[in-house]
């Protein structure tokens, strides 16, 4: 198995980058040998001045954009006109730079209707289609779509919709971890694992633990047997995405990146 890499866990400042970090982690990662990164749509205009050029330059690199990072507006309260301007913009995007996966993902503590957030992810994923992707959504612990049960509950109906797992989130979601959902939603509708592991238990804030104290696969408590036994059928894009800019600064991006890819290798048994 060969991982991708999610860009921003390389790059310490990830909120407020920099050109140098940025391209520092690209040349970490395709030096660490990925197979291809998921990118925030805010690091683009950091490896190059318009996205068709960051995407070029990252292929030439060997690691092309998989997956860009995303759509939000779906699952708020905004207009029906204020999402489809972001979904055209991110799929735009998305056709820029060749990825063929665009991650949606609800940021808020709630999920604006239901029926208006599956309408919306419809339409996207129409538009994405045509362009070649295919939108993933992905839960977050904190928000209005908390776990692997409710984001199936969202996307089931959805067949051109596709999941994202991480596997912090899966640790994280309230109840903890759930083998019994795993039973419930099929393998294959899961386009990308995000990797990266934690304590058994959360101490402090999850945004803050999340963003600032994610460990290595295989570092933590996490058992990823269940996850991995899953997925092993359809095996879909699996990539590290570990917050912790303390990692990369001790360390150096260069070892920070090889020492994600290795862990990554372990845990998926490849």
């Amino acid at each position: 198995m060969t991982p991708g890499i999610c860009l921003a866990g390389l790059v310490p400042d990830a909120l407020t980058p920099s050109k140098e970090s940025v391209r520092a982690a690209v040349d970490a990662a395709a030096a660490a040998g990925f197979d291809g990164m998921s990118i925030w749509g805010t690091l683009l205009p950091l490896v190059a001045d318009d996205p068709a050029k960051a995407g070029a330059h990252l292929e030439s690199l060997g690691v092309p954009v998989r997956m860009v990072e995303g759509a939000f507006s779906w699952a708020t309260d905004c207009t029906d006109d204020e999402a489809r301007a972001e979904g055209r913009a991110v799929v735009e995007m998305a056709e820029a730079v060749g990825a063929s996966l665009i991650l949606a993902v609800c940021l808020g503590p709630s999920l604006t209707a239901q029926s208006v957030a599956r309408e919306r992810l419809s339409e996207l994923a129409a538009l994405a289609s045509k362009a070649g992707a295919t939108v993933c959504v992905e839960f977050l612990p904190w928000s209005g779509i908390p776990t692997l049960r409710a984001v199936w509950e969202l996307v089931g109906p959805l067949e051109d919709v596709g999941l994202i797992v991480d596997t912090w989130h899966w640790q994280r979601q309230p109840g903890g971890p759930d083998p019994a959902a795993l039973e419930l939603v099929p393998a294959a509708r899961v386009r990308c694992l995000q990797l990266s592991d934690a304590p058994a238990r959360a101490s402090g804030e999850l945004m803050e633990e999340t963003m600032t104290a994610r460990l290595l696969p295989g570092d933590g408590d996490i058992d990823f047997t269940p996850v991995v036994d899953w997925l092993s059928p359809v095996q879909p894009w699996v990539a590290p995405e570990v917050f912790n800019p303390g990692l990369v600064t001790d360390r150096g991006v260069g070892r920070a990146a090889s020492d994600s890819y290795a862990a990554a290798v372990r845990v998926m048994g490849g």
